[in-house]
């Protein structure tokens, strides 16, 4: 059998391969501690060949959306109307404009030239900045500023209170975000003594408040490795059951660490406790293996004979659960988002080194003294079955588990895909989440959420009437249709405002002009005494292309779904423009969403079938039994479904942070169900009874099984009180729950199936008699007492 090979080869040259091994750590352990990148790459996680993303991709230099920032700054004395409060503002927005890595063409304050108000009298008019290059001083140009405030800039630049001033800015995507946070953050504290409170929001704000707390979390991590060691020694009563395990397990995650950085990979900061996980899951082949060893330790055998024989029963099982785990990763190439098939790739190589792994335990416990004092096993899982009086009640078990599984695939579809409102990854009562809701109630013409909608044609394009029409008409039907859609920013207006002013300021003149040459005076007046390059925010030189920016209230995955839809029906009914030209959805951050949310909608059933699939044809080649494969699958599917409801039931959308854990969920679901099925045909190829088969896995196998669920539930524990991000609590408690499900399918499902139906497919091996059986859980019994 090649199990047996491989374990006598192990401890033959256990030296030589535990030598090899730590080199090997050490140089990919250095890796991860120089070179491993912890940044977010926007272009990596979108969908590449979604219709939005080439939208993006055609029109963000020049419109940007993707990384459209809020600034807001509060006067908490009073209004805005003050020299105090303005110069603490315009201090602010000169260092906003000025920051290295800005797209300065894309910043609007009310004190840069490009703000501007639009007057005139008597065949008269001008087109001035509002508080450019100076200040309002004199009661009249403080009445002058108020008026053109109030005229065309509230609720878009000052809030509808006028105690708040905005600005709005773009920044690139090599940005250091975590730099910029500090920046704005000291920013407001050098003001505060002026009556300054500066409020943010934005996709850079968000990465740079998670970059921030990176150093809390690496000490959760450091706390979840203590709880780990100490339930390891609670469990084994020896420092080797706490000591090898635990320097297995972090071996193997230096390897999957030192691997991405070799690679270039970038990891996603919030999936930083994606190694946290990896480390519990070879953590707990560890302790399945430590377990089959100390079991075999009797009196008289020596070290080295004990890690043969562990290695030699455990490495089929280990090898199949792993082998199924990382099958959850692998199939993530099938969603179009390169950084999750890198992920998925990584990972899934990433999870098959455990079995290396598990063979390096093994040669440094060949090289170890047998320890003085260690427990083989507990009596937990035992008594819990001899009160609960589980195989008593056969049909009971396995009629509530159909009702799980019936109920987990009904709530599994009210799982949403998408964000929520403000940023889910972080506590509704954090920072950012107030700011959100903040700027959003206090500016009706700004929200922290934009569509964009691009118009493309041949030149002059956006000097046509029937181009602004378009987009006047467009701008409506989605401000009318949709509660959470805010008016509409575009050059529409200014042009109304212009042709306006042109007619002595009589309101009923607001409207496009109907000629070509009438828009194109407007759009000249317009842009005069302006900045270079002020004027790339709407179009090019060349008037071939423009946008419309449509603010939201929020992105959820049913907004995003619903302002979609109506941007293009309204396209789609719309006449043709008499040039050519066409009006393209959708870009900004609710385009990103959509492109998201669609590429994750359309494949995680396929996903999830692939994982099955995957998962299924490993068990089948290594129990070659469709009964064992059948009950393992449907105890899978049980605890995957359930985890969808609890998701549901939690709030957790199903987005592109979630979705790997997700898949790791899934591919660990069939574990520990395959170690106890592997420890009953063991024990019926040595001839004994299918009560006492699944007695025996339950003494050995099941203990081990609740310890390792113990130790990989325990330390993720903390994350969820202490974690500052709300993201990495959830996915501690959806980790959880997802080992906790598995474990009971694995304790209680799965043994009654076998007892209740007792199987003639589980026996693999024959009857050899059941002496040596007796013996070994005779000595079992020995060492636990």
């Amino acid at each position: 059998m090649i199990a047996t090979r491989i374990a006598g080869f192990v401890r033959r040259r256990a030296l030589f391969i535990a030598a090899g091994m730590i080199a090997l750590t050490g140089f990919l352990g250095y890796s991860s501690f120089t070179q491993l990148s912890l940044k977010v790459v926007l272009e990596a996680m979108l969908p590449i060949h979604h219709p939005n993303v080439e939208l993006m991709a055609k029109f963000g230099a020049q419109f940007g959306g993707a990384n459209t920032t809020l600034i807001m700054v509060e006067n908490t004395e009073g209004t805005i109307y003050n020299e105090k409060f303005m110069a603490a503002y315009k201090r602010v927005a000169d260092e906003i404009f000025f920051y290295p890595t800005v797209q300065r063409h894309l910043v609007q304050a009310l004190t840069l030239r490009k703000t501007k108000a639009i007057v005139g009298s008597a065949g008269r008019i001008d087109i001035n900045a509002i508080a450019w290059p100076d200040l309002p001083r004199a009661p009249e140009e403080w009445a002058n500023f108020e008026a053109a405030v109030k005229g065309a800039y509230r609720g878009l630049l000052v809030s509808d209170d006028e105690k708040a001033g905005m600005i709005i800015a773009d920044f690139k995507d090599e940005t250091d975000y975590a730099a910029l946070v500090t920046f704005i953050e000291d920013l407001g504290q050098k003001e505060a003594a002026n009556g300054i409170k500066v409020h943010m929001v934005g996709r850079p704000v968000l990465l740079g408040t998670i970059y921030n707390d990176l150093g809390a979390t690496i000490v959760l991590i450091g706390i979840s490795l203590v709880f780990s060691g100490l339930i390891l020694y609670v469990y084994f009563r020896s420092w080797m059951g706490v000591l090898i395990p635990m320097m297995t397990a972090t071996t193997g995650t230096l390897w999957g660490t030192g691997v991405m950085a070799l690679v270039g990979y970038n990891l996603d900061p919030l999936m930083i406790i994606l190694p946290v996980f990896v480390f519990a899951i070879v953590l707990s082949h560890c302790v399945q293996f430590m377990s089959r060893v100390f079991e075999r330790l009797q009196p008289g055998v020596p070290m080295g004979e004990a890690v043969e024989g562990g290695l030699a029963q455990v490495f089929v099982p280990s090898l199949t659960a792993i082998v199924a785990a990382a099958g959850g990763f692998f199939v993530l190439v099938l969603i179009g988002v390169p950084s999750l098939q890198a992920l998925g790739i990584i990972c899934g190589a990433w999870l098959l080194a455990i079995a290396p792994a598990l063979v390096f335990t093994a040669s440094l416990l060949s090289l170890m003294p047998r320890p003085k004092r260690f427990r083989a096993r507990t009596t937990w899982v035992e008594t819990i079955w001899r009160i609960a009086r589980f195989d008593r009640y056969p049909r009971v078990i396995i009629g509530i588990t159909v009702l799980c599984l019936a109920g987990g695939i009904y709530g599994s579809k009210f799982v949403v895909i998408g964000d929520a409102i403000g940023s889910p990854i972080l506590w509704p009562e954090a920072r950012y989440n107030q700011d959100n809701a903040l700027i959003n109630d206090r500016f009706s013409g700004v929200g922290t959420d934009i569509m964009l909608a691009y118009v493309e044609g041949p030149d002059d394009t956006m000097i046509q009437p029937a181009t602004y029409q378009a987009i006047e008409a467009f701008s409506r039907y989605v401000w009318q249709h949709e509660p959470k859609a805010r008016h509409a920013q575009s050059l529409v207006p200014m042009v109304q405002a212009v042709n306006q002013v042109l007619y002595e300021g009589d309101p009923s003149y607001a409207f496009i002009p109907e000629t070509a040459d009438d828009v194109a005076f407007n759009v000249y007046l317009f842009s005069s005494k302006g900045e270079p390059g002020d004027f790339k925010a709407y179009t090019d030189e060349t008037y071939r292309i423009g946008n419309v920016a449509i603010p939201l209230d929020d992105k959820t995955g049913t907004t995003v779904k619903e302002v979609t839809t109506l941007a293009r029906k309204f396209i789609a009914d719309m006449p043709a423009l008499p040039n050519g030209a066409k009006l393209l959805v959708a870009g900004g951050q609710v385009g990103i969403a959509e492109a998201v949310n669609t590429e994750i909608e359309g494949t995680k059933d396929e996903v999830l079938v692939a994982i099955v699939l995957f998962i299924a044809g490993c068990i089948y080649l290594a129990f070659r039994s469709l009964w064992i494969t059948g009950v393992l699958i449907f105890a899978l599917l049980t605890s995957t479904f359930l985890t969808d409801t609890f998701m549901y039931l939690m709030g957790i959308g199903l987005n592109i942070n979630t979705l790997p854990l997700a898949a790791l969920g899934v591919g660990l679901a069939a574990d520990y169900g395959i170690y106890i099925l592997h420890r009953v045909r063991e024990a019926l190829a040595e001839g004994e009874s299918y009560e006492d088969a699944v007695h025996h896995a339950l003494a050995t196998s099941g203990n081990a099984v609740m310890i390792t669920a113990i130790t990989m539930i325990a330390p993720v524990m903390p994350w969820a009180f202490f974690s500052a991000l709300r993201f990495q609590a959830e996915m501690g408690v959806l980790h959880a729950v997802v080992l906790f499900f598995n474990m009971l399918g694995a304790l209680i499902f799965v043994p009654t199936m076998v007892r209740m139906f007792r199987p003639a497919s589980i026996v693999r091996y024959g009857h050899r008699g059941s002496r040596a059986f007796k013996v070994e859980t005779e000595l079992m019994g020995k060492a636990a007492e």
